[in-house]
């Protein structure tokens, strides 16, 4: 199956912010739910940063936070590793920031100015990931991203929970059932969340669309080779696509750093 570059409506300047905020909030608690499907993951990250120094996360395209607590967690839990993190996005969803560094007190920090991927200001520093965002970007832009990690010598992380394959495409769109579904459990709870989930059924709908969008926009691991190619010949990168009982449909990964670390 190609690659097929679409858009999302959560791409979109016009898109309303509170359905991103119902959109993204809902992906932040499903992602929450399970260690099983991250453990390999968070495993490979934990070498990368161990190998760099790195004890700081750089979040790029951060949506609600996404993932990234629940990696923190892991990574001290499962592989001995203290870690912070800072989030960013082109879009910052400065409540859903305050939300995470609230629940995760000196941990989590986040910025309030837009921060763009393919040219990240070099007082930000840490380990940079993306936490099923890359698919966003089309071919150039996404190269864009890893060069600009390349240029600045930074570690940089890709983590897809989606994939392009008709079991994963299934999954996405069944949110037109599991937005509902998962809602009652999502804090905190909004009158415009559960207006635009069951009066209006607004959100399921967005979340079931850009969902099959991101399966058939996700990178395969040729194509996420084919990016790294010619960047540099002083880097190491993790391509692989991970499979484990938490995530049956696959994970692409990518991680790359320096093989000589210039900065602690």
């Amino acid at each position: 199956m190609p690659r097929l570059q679409l858009f999302e409506l959560e791409d979109q300047p016009w898109f309303p912010k509170v359905l991103r905020r119902g959109v993204t909030d809902f992906l932040a608690y499903v992602w929450s739910l399970s260690d099983d499907r991250y453990s390999e993951f968070v495993k490979r990250l934990k070498g990368a940063m161990a190998a760099m120094g790195e004890t700081q996360l750089l979040d790029m395209a951060s949506g609600s936070a996404g993932p990234v607590p629940k990696l923190l967690e892991m990574l001290e839990s499962q592989e001995g590793y203290q870690a912070t993190a800072l989030l960013t996005d082109l879009y910052p969803e400065v409540s859903a920031f305050e939300k995470a560094k609230a629940a995760n007190p000196g941990r989590i920090d986040y910025v309030t100015t837009p921060v763009d991927a393919t040219a990240v200001p070099a007082t930000y520093k840490g380990f940079r990931i993306m936490c099923n965002s890359f698919h966003h970007l089309p071919p150039d832009m996404a190269r864009k991203v890893l060069a600009d990690a390349v240029a600045q010598r930074r570690g940089i992380a890709i983590m897809e929970l989606v994939e392009r394959r008709g079991p994963a495409i299934a999954m996405t769109a069944a949110a037109l059932i599991n937005v509902p579904l998962t809602t009652p459990f999502i804090r905190p709870v909004r009158a415009d969340r559960l207006a635009l989930t069951y009066l209006m059924p607004l959100i399921p709908i967005a979340a079931a669309f850009d969902g099959v969008v991101s399966c058939l926009r996700t990178y395969s691991v040729e194509e996420m080779r084919e990016l790294t190619h010619g960047l540099s010949d002083d880097y190491i990168w993790e391509i692989e696509r991970l499979t484990n009982p938490g995530n049956p449909f696959g994970m692409m990964m990518l991680i790359g750093r320096p093989a000589t670390p210039s900065q602690a």
